[in-house]
């Protein structure tokens, strides 16, 4: 399996969408602020990896995302994503709380 960052995926004119080729794991970085991933198309297999704020301890376990399904990505915390057989994410940043 070979892993990818995201900022290597940019293939649609889009920059908050990638693709994720098969067999091949992308990591999804720990943001400052909490994010969203959202499944474009296909189906992809999620799980917290053990880097960043939030620890392995912290891992709610691995996930299964299909078509115009949603997962948040809470700020300080690392993610490997993997599209089954291949997919393409969105990644956007969570509106930020008003004042």
């Amino acid at each position: 399996m070979n892993i990818l960052s995201m900022t290597n995926l940019h293939q649609t004119a889009q920059p908050w969408q990638w693709a994720l080729p098969p067999r091949t794991a992308t990591r999804i970085t720990a943001g400052q602020q909490a994010r969203w991933l959202r499944v474009v198309e296909g189906r992809v297999w999620l799980t917290q990896s053990g880097a960043g704020e939030h620890n392995a301890q912290d891992r709610g376990g691995d996930l299964w995302l299909a078509a115009g399904q949603r997962h948040c990505l809470p700020a300080g915390a690392e993610w490997v994503a993997e599209g089954w057989p291949q997919a393409r994410i969105e990644v956007l940043e969570a509106p930020l709380p008003t004042v």
